[in-house]
């Protein structure tokens, strides 16, 4: 029995010093005291105390200090540390605080901390007095996703207005509302070299925002043609007018033309690339030519007028002008033209080309060709050229200048069709290589013959024009010396060879 009385008497000690335990009073730890451009959800948070699995904390939120205003929102909630609010109202300044409940008893409230929500977004682009000759009849309006460097969240909707009057109110205003995932609104058919000004706000269901800080741009009202330069010279005669690109047009409209009028136009039409490659045009011709472009429901001013004149003759490259030791077959060299479909080359030992060696036609991918006509030893010749253009408008230009080489002087046995000939190595072990620069092909034979008129090789090699290499095999050759003998249209030259082994 007095075991019995001994736990009741315990039981009833506990209680009573339970009931006469204190409850602490939380402290705030989320928002900062008096933190700014907050989102209308933000959320609040505090540190936790000891207590029992039923502890409890009411959090109280308003526009009042003394937390008695129509907005008051008062929450208990269990054990949670946190809460998150709901639609509270942009720009507007609230007043929060936190006590404890356990087991009936309260704790004093917290100390009270103010937050205020951000009241208006950032716009971003166009920029501010944007006055850009890219910016098109169809522009994104942007604005951050950002407050302060937060993303913002608790926001529903965001409506967006653009108009040429700052008071948003002409017939000629665009407005619209995108959901709250989207940072951009897309208007259309502005009007070319018109001033736009636009505004965003936030809203949810419960509020608005201010109206962002205005931002203004002004839509493009002429192309800004790129190349050819103005007065730029030598172009091609397809050369590629090039204009700088502006978004949303429903095409660009060129003119080219043979007077700064316009009025004899050469070619023209509407485009939807910012380049064109200009048609019939001639050599040595001098071209002007300008571009617009069009929306659906606006046209814009035609850019200024660029100027620019045609190549009117071939550009020689090698040889040099005046050149001498020039090789038999030479290699002739220009500056490559387009839009023609061919060139012509003449080649003579007249100035006048009154008898050329050579009159040829090439095609119009060259930009080289070797002679093959067989030239004259230590002689002077001039060359010239000139381009064709397309069928459809058929012109010639001007010739070049004539510029004039001299062929270098005979050598060995240049006479019977080779140039020099020559072997290696030597002296030489297994092989031997015979090396020939002939003007035309040719049969060689070749003997390699001892010092008392015995032949050990023989062998037939049918050689082309230009740069030839045979190989002889000498595994066969004791060491000594030997002549290697080369017999070709009729002649034969020697060449001493030393076969070491």
């Amino acid at each position: 029995m007095k075991r019995y009385l001994s736990i009741l008497l315990l039981s009833l000690f506990a209680a009573a010093a339970m009931a006469g335990t204190e409850v602490y009073t939380p402290t705030l730890k989320l928002p900062a005291a008096n933190a700014a451009n907050q989102m209308p959800n933000v959320t609040v948070s505090w540190n936790a105390i000891v207590g029992s699995i039923g502890l409890q904390y009411e959090v109280q939120l308003d526009t009042s200090s003394n937390f008695n205003s129509p907005n008051l929102t008062d929450t208990t909630l269990t054990l949670l540390t946190g809460y998150t609010t709901h639609e509270l109202l942009f720009g507007a300044k609230y007043y929060w605080r936190v006590r404890a409940i356990d087991l009936g008893q309260t704790s004093g409230w917290s100390a009270v901390r103010s937050l205020t929500i951000f009241s208006q977004v950032t716009l971003t682009a166009p920029k501010n007095n944007a006055v850009q000759d890219t910016i098109g009849p169809t522009q994104s309006l942007i604005w951050s996703n950002l407050i302060a460097g937060k993303t913002i969240t608790g926001v529903k909707y965001y409506d967006i207005q653009a108009d040429t009057s700052q008071n948003f109110n002409s017939p000629q205003l665009h407005s619209g509302t995108v959901a709250a995932i989207k940072f951009y609104f897309k208007v259309s058919n502005l009007r070319f070299g018109t001033k736009y000004y636009w505004r965003v706000r936030a809203r949810h269901g419960l509020g608005t925002s201010q109206w962002a800080v205005i931002f203004n741009f002004t839509v493009a009202k002429t192309i800004v043609p790129l190349l050819p330069a103005n007065n730029a010279v030598d172009q091609m005669l397809n050369a590629k007018l090039t204009w700088k690109a502006i978004k949303g047009l429903l095409g660009y409209e060129y003119q080219l033309a043979t007077d700064t009028s316009f009025t004899s136009v050469i070619s023209g039409s509407e485009v939807d690339t910012n380049f064109v490659i200009s048609q019939f045009t001639m050599f040595g011709g001098k071209y002007y030519w300008r571009v617009r472009g069009r929306d659906i429901s606006d046209t814009m001013r035609w850019s200024a007028r660029v100027a620019f004149t045609t190549i009117n003759m071939v550009k020689l490259v090698s040889p040099p002008n005046s050149a001498t030791g020039t090789a038999i077959k030479p290699i002739m060299r220009w500056t490559k033209q387009t839009g023609i479909v061919k060139y012509q080359m003449q080649v003579d030992v007249n100035q006048d080309f009154s008898a050329p060696l050579l009159d040829v036609k090439l095609a119009d991918t060259l930009s080289q060709y070797t002679m093959t006509k067989k030239m004259t030893y230590s002689t002077r010749y001039y060359w010239r050229m000139r381009a064709l253009s397309d069928s459809d408008l058929p012109d010639t230009s001007n010739w070049s200048d004539a510029w004039s080489f001299t062929t270098l002087a005979s050598t060995g046995i240049s006479e019977n069709g080779v140039l020099t000939s020559n072997i290696y190595p030597n002296p030489a072990s297994s092989r031997v290589y015979v090396k020939l620069d002939v003007d035309e092909p040719l049969k060689l034979q070749v003997a390699v013959i001892d010092l008392l008129g015995s032949t050990f090789i023989r062998e037939e090699f049918e050689l082309s024009s230009g740069n030839n290499t045979r190989e002889i095999n000498l595994a066969n050759l004791s060491k000594g010396i030997y002549i290697v003998r080369l017999f070709y249209n009729g002649s034969f030259v020697n060449h001493k060879l030393i076969v070491d082994k």
